[in-house]
């Protein structure tokens, strides 16, 4: 009958045959990886592979083989995203180190200067996307864009005032569909459009320029948790009726810093209804010195945008020449910035950024590798471990061997 030192002096023998067959097995890895080694692969390109060249070089690199690539591929990034603004539009905004040449699928669009531009162009068609190419030299970018549709109508509660009357025609002529109510009197309302009351349905925006009743408060508030936008502008921003939708509430009025309406900055000619800081799901977009002027904040699915200026029509009926454009401008803006923003797939098919991909994918840019290279680690991880393991368990054995 065999005892138990038998069955261990069998099992250190085991042990040790096969500690010493891995070790021949790691031998001749050795032996033919430094006779032969890894082949080297050499890519010259005269601009950006398409993705397809690059992903296959890609796939040579993870199986263990040399890829190298040099030649003259341009530094190009470039994005395309829906405006927001009344009527359809995609701009395209590029980074190159050389002069970009912008086109669509009907030919040459225009030329973008070397260093950070933008392209705005107006939509078009029944095209849910558009794609678009921008060259420099012989490298290629194709970027998509989705259509960001048209908003829906804005509203307008206010009193009746200069403000309000010169608000409304600013975004009107931005091209802005407006419904207004505007209070004349405690009882007396003048409205424009079929609908004065905020309106999933038919609005995107509500701006608000006075203080509200707590009726409308309440019917802004489930606009706006719905998923619409708000501007709350000027002495609005003290409102208590308003409640929470106001995150940094106004609590003084700063005069203004200067008489005249300069080109430069005009906003200082205008008096501030200074912000408080806002909550944690709000932030500061715009400061005057210490002061806060613009923020933004969420509110349930939808977006408050607060502006602390006062006044603004002083600005296009006072200001330099092109101040009615600028208010214009800046009006629409602010609306722009409250309004919601459908959630769009970015496209597959973007390669925007060629050369970043390029060096992503196979590393910088060198000179072809002479000779031939190593490929990778001799000896696998795991057929080392096992030696080292199978030696271990023999030693353990041969140590107990004689222990009952």
């Amino acid at each position: 009958m065999r005892s138990p030192a038998d069955a261990r002096s069998d099992l250190e023998s085991a042990a040790r045959l096969a500690a010493v067959a891995l070790l021949a097995v790691a031998l001749w890895r050795l032996a033919v990886v430094a006779a032969a080694g890894a082949p080297a692969h050499h890519a010259t390109f005269d601009g950006a592979p398409s993705a397809r060249t690059r992903d296959s070089l890609a796939a040579l690199a993870r199986a263990g083989e040399v890829v190298t690539w040099d030649g003259g591929v341009s530094s190009i990034a470039a994005m395309a995203e829906g405006v927001r603004q009344p009527g359809p539009a995609v701009r395209l905004s590029v980074v190159a180190d050389s002069v970009v040449a912008a086109s669509d699928a009907l030919g040459l669009l225009d030329s973008l200067n070397a260093g950070g531009s933008t392209l705005t162009l107006v939509a078009g068609g029944e095209e849910e996307s558009a794609s678009f190419t921008l060259a420099a030299g012989s490298t290629r970018a194709v970027v998509t864009s989705r259509e960001t549709p048209a908003p829906a109508r804005l509203l307008v509660i206010a009193r009746v005032s200069w403000e309000s009357k010169f608000v409304v025609a600013a975004l009107e002529e931005a091209g802005w569909a407006v419904d207004t109510r505007l209070k004349l009197a405690d009882t007396i309302s003048v409205a424009q459009g079929s609908a004065t009351t905020p309106s999933l349905a038919r609005h995107s925006v509500v701006v608000v320029l006075d203080s509200v009743t707590a009726a409308d408060a309440a019917a802004i508030a489930r606009f706006v948790r719905g998923g619409g936008g708000l501007v709350i502008s000027g002495r609005a921003n003290a409102s208590r009726a308003l409640g929470a939708l106001v995150a940094a509430r106004s609590e003084r009025e700063i005069p203004p810093e200067s008489r005249a309406f300069i080109e430069v900055d005009p906003l200082t000619a205008l008096p501030l209804h200074a912000l408080a800081a806002p909550g944690a799901d709000g932030f500061v977009l715009e400061s005057r010195g210490t002061a806060r002027a613009l923020v933004a904040s969420r509110e349930g699915n939808g977006r408050v945008v607060q502006s602390g200026y006062g006044d603004t029509w002083r600005w296009r009926m006072e200001g330099e020449a092109g101040s009615v454009e600028a208010h214009r401008r800046w009006w629409s803006r602010l609306v722009a910035l409250a309004l919601p923003t459908p959630a769009t797939a970015p496209s597959a098919t973007s390669e925007g950024a060629p050369l970043a991909a390029l060096v992503h994918t196979l590393g910088e840019s060198r000179e072809a590798v002479s000779g031939p290279t190593q490929r990778g680690p001799a000896i696998p991880l795991w057929l080392g471990a096992s030696i080292l393991l199978l030696l271990l368990a023999e030693w353990v054995l041969r140590r107990l061997r004689g222990v009952s």
